[in-house]
């Protein structure tokens, strides 16, 4: 019994030290990623992304190192002026969010995130890509709120959409304005479930309602 009672402590340990070492990473790799929320360098960026894939590989049942990985990558693409190029790091970031979703199934934040992603991919050539990630977007969207209507990126990513889509096709200022204010109210009271989860879209959200006054 004692022999047990050991080896228990001992593992216990064992796997202290490992969640220790996994939340050192994380909250490092995620201060270099918010370092760059202003003025992202792509190498950086680069950088960073490689990090949170190390860390994914390192811990094959935690999907946040995956989800910021393939954030990372999204952000890359609208970065990048190539349409290979994006959809090429739009699809690592696909696959990274696979992963993601075996490990948490029907979680709000991989559907914002797929709904990003989607955005990111239409943005590259809107006339004809319209119809089919237009389509991913908005039912990606409903998929969070239907889990979590409370959550803000919901709100941001549907008025950015809306404010970056002419007005002769439903877009506009006036349409995205009403979806941003609704985002920073929701925002204002947003509490994440930890330090390494999603805390980004605050301050595009604010950026683009005050272009909306």
């Amino acid at each position: 019994m004692k022999k047990l009672l050991v080896c228990l402590f001992l593992l216990a340990g064992v796997a202290q030290a490992q969640n220790e070492k996994y939340t050192q990473a994380m909250t490092a790799a995620l201060m270099e990623l918010r370092s760059q929320s202003e003025n992202p360098n792509p190498s950086a960026l680069t950088e960073v992304t490689n990090r949170f894939e190390r860390i994914a590989s390192a811990e094959p049942k935690e999907w946040l190192p995956r989800y910021h990985a393939a954030f990372c990558y999204s952000n890359q693409a609208f970065m990048t002026q190539n349409m290979a190029d994006k959809d090429r790091l739009l699809d690592k970031a696909d696959a990274l969010v696979e992963e993601a979703e075996k490990i948490s199934a029907n979680n709000d934040e991989l559907y914002v995130l797929k709904a990003y992603i989607a955005q990111a991919r239409l943005a590259a050539d809107p006339m004809s890509r319209w119809q089919t990630y237009g389509a991913v977007f908005g039912e990606m969207l409903e998929k969070a709120k239907a889990v979590n209507a409370d959550n803000p990126r919901i709100y941001m990513l549907q008025g950015t959409n809306l404010f970056y889509t002419p007005e002769q096709f439903g877009g506009g200022k006036q349409a995205a304005k009403p979806l941003l204010e609704q985002a920073l109210e929701k925002f204002a009271n947003f509490k994440p479930a930890s330090a390494l989860h999603p805390m980004w879209g605050k301050g595009q959200a604010e950026a683009i309602a005050k272009q909306c006054q």
